[in-house]
């Protein structure tokens, strides 16, 4: 349990820190981290940024409190919402930056 919580912890932490890199500090350059990224298909990169920066930091702060919300609910409700946050924050993206035109 310990194991799995410091892990869940770690990747947390890991999407908070892209998370503000990519909304606050518009560091662009992270954006090849994400799945399918293609640079020729982007208009506005700042504008992908500031957009999956908060999704990344959302998905990041529950993953941080998804091992304690295992812990007093059971893992059945703590982790099946993560799932989908994360479908919807895909979804989020993709709508937002095709009605945008970002993509």
């Amino acid at each position: 349990m310990l194991l799995g919580t410091i892990v869940c912890e770690l990747i947390g932490l890991g999407f908070l820190v892209a998370g503000y890199f990519l909304a606050v500090k518009k560091a662009t350059n992270l954006l090849t981290l994400l799945a399918g990224y293609d640079q020729r298909r982007v208009h506005d990169e700042e504008a992908l940024a500031r957009i999956t920066g908060p999704v990344l930091m959302v998905i990041g702060a529950y993953l941080c409190l998804a091992p304690f919300l295992a812990d007093r609910f059971g893992p059945d409700s703590a982790f099946l919402p993560l799932g989908g946050l994360i479908g919807l924050g895909v979804i989020f993206v993709n709508m937002y930056g095709r009605l945008k035109g970002i993509f």
